[in-house]
């Protein structure tokens, strides 16, 4: 893979902003459905923003991971997934996150809105929290990049959800057997790198 190819993915991630997020966590026994409003600006004009809406697919996670582990496994609609830096998959692999496929499929047109970008973020973020929606994400970047975007908008989302999922993966296995948990019981960070070793 080229240079150039590595560098514009880091630089697609490094200008996504993730202004409001999931606010749940990702289900353990289930796959779960990431709806998001996607906003850039346009290409040729300041005074237009160019809107996507759609869901990403996050396919129940897998604790015990395949022997072929790269962690997170971009599908259909990620189209600049063959460019992740090697450096971003040895850091999901070491991070153990849980193996699952993502899927990105958009759900509607893609829209230009009237207004500056900034003025369309904050109408859309307002809109969202007038629904008291908890869980459509607005993510802000950059138009050719917008799966880059949504990749890291859909990692931070399983980092963040991997503790508890591995949490609930023990005690169903737990309760599978007929072990009682107490209360006060937790999972270490010992019992979490045994289980990624």
């Amino acid at each position: 893979m080229p240079e150039f190819d590595k560098q514009k993915f880091k630089d697609y991630w490094r200008r996504t902003e993730v202004i409001r997020q999931y606010q749940r966590i990702l289900y353990t026994f289930g796959d779960t459905e990431l709806p998001y409003v996607f906003a850039a600006e346009h290409g040729r004009f300041r005074d237009r923003t160019i809107v996507r809406k759609g869901v990403v697919l996050v396919q129940k996670p897998h604790i015990l991971l395949p022997r072929y582990y790269s962690g997170p496994e971009f599908k259909e609609g990620f189209e600049h997934a063959r460019a992740i830096p090697p450096e971003a998959a040895y850091l999901f692999r070491a991070m153990g996150l849980p193996y699952s496929h993502l899927t990105n499929k958009p759900v509607a047109k893609e829209q230009i809105e009237y207004g500056g970008l900034q003025d369309v973020l904050d109408r859309l973020n307002r809109e969202l929290e007038d629904q008291e929606n908890a869980e459509t994400g607005l993510i802000k970047g950059l138009l050719d990049g917008a799966d880059i975007s949504l990749m890291r908008y859909s990692v931070g989302l399983v980092i963040k959800s991997a503790p508890e999922n591995v949490k609930e993966f023990f005690e169903h296995l737990r309760r599978q057997r007929g072990e009682p948990i107490r209360p006060d019981e937790k999972i270490t960070d010992d019992d979490i790198r045994r289980l990624f070793e």
